[in-house]
């Protein structure tokens, strides 16, 4: 071969790069999964959003009342913490023992995590969970072969904020009105 001929047939000029243009099918199929991907997320979030607004609130006489078809349904339950929560162990695990009560009926309940700030006895909560059959832990008060296992707890509170001249004055009633006679 001759060095001339290559030369000729060799050229030497910097091209220009392109950009590599997918095929119209694969951006098709790359863009049918995010449109899939998003649709999915969609309704994963508004699945779980109605799941929380589906479940339904009993005060603790209706609970009690309509245990048989609550068996293992996640409900709300309302009522007022009757005396100081225990905390105790509860098959191996740390949970939060207390009665709660409404309307004179009485229900034992076992919460697993830390109760809110405001939780105490006299102060209305509404937990999430479950009715279980079987005792809990001590201290049993319901004595009716149920308890009701919660791993929510929310605390009702009334939003009447005091200001700091409101503050020293029921400071002042309460020194009036503790006294003894």
């Amino acid at each position: 071969m001759d060095d001339a001929a290559d030369a000729v047939d060799t050229e030497l000029s910097p091209l220009t790069p392109r950009p590599v243009q997918r095929p119209a099918r694969t951006r098709r199929w790359i863009a049918a999964l995010i449109t899939v991907a998003v649709v999915g997320g969609v309704a994963l979030l508004i699945a779980n959003l109605l799941g929380d607004a589906a479940l339904f609130f009993y005060n603790a006489d209706e609970a009690v009342e309509r245990r048989d078809e609550l068996a293992s349904q996640r409900f709300r339950l309302q009522g007022t913490p009757l005396s100081e929560p225990v905390n105790t162990f509860f098959q191996d695990r740390p949970v939060l023992a207390f009665p709660v009560g409404f309307n004179e009926a009485v229900v034992d309940v076992v919460h697993t995590g830390d109760p809110p700030e405001l939780f105490q006895p006299g102060v209305p909560v509404v937990l999430e969970g479950a009715w279980q059959q079987g005792p809990g832990p001590s201290p049993v008060i319901a004595s009716d072969g149920w308890h009701f296992a919660s791993d929510r707890m929310l605390v009702k509170h009334d939003n009447d904020y005091r200001n700091r001249d409101d503050y020293d004055e029921r400071i002042t009633e309460a020194d009036q009105g503790g006294a003894l006679p």
